[in-house]
């Protein structure tokens, strides 16, 4: 067991990413976007997924929800905190997709929308109506956090 409970030595990157680099993973090439706020590097990211019938633009949502009680001007280790949620929900609300997916399954409904046994349906992540929901809530959580 490692130092602190580190299992493994840290990762040295190659290069650090910046908002709208690519990255490629075989033949997929994954676009990154810089959406702080949630946390200081939080990134979403948007692919091209083909499926025999059409090719889907992607969206990895990093929905940028507040995950703190306190004020932001509270967190010395984030003092650009404000900004960044600032920055990242107008651009959240910029971005064009035809699918949408988020890293916590209750964010975009994942168990109402698809249930086991279902039988393939990708319009069901389609659902640009409950990304800018998910959004607006975001957006008067953050107007009302102090």
């Amino acid at each position: 067991m490692g130092h602190l409970g580190r299992s493994f030595q840290p990762v040295m990157p190659d290069k650090l990413l910046k908002d709208k680099d690519v990255i490629r993973l075989g033949n997929t090439q994954l676009t990154l976007l810089h959406h702080p706020g949630h946390t200081k590097g939080s990134c979403s990211f948007l692919l091209e997924v083909p499926d025999g019938k059409r090719l889907y633009k992607v969206l990895i949502a990093n929905i940028p929800t507040i995950i703190t009680d306190k004020p932001f001007s509270k967190i010395p280790a984030y003092p650009h905190i404000r900004q960044d949620y600032a920055y990242t929900i107008p651009a959240m609300k910029q971005l064009q997709f035809d699918l949408w997916v988020a890293a916590h399954a209750s964010q975009f409904s994942l168990h109402v929308k698809r249930k086991e046994g279902d039988a393939y349906n990708p319009s069901i992540f389609a659902d640009r109506k409950g990304y800018d929901k998910t959004l607006e809530k975001v957006c008067e959580d953050f107007k009302n956090h102090p």
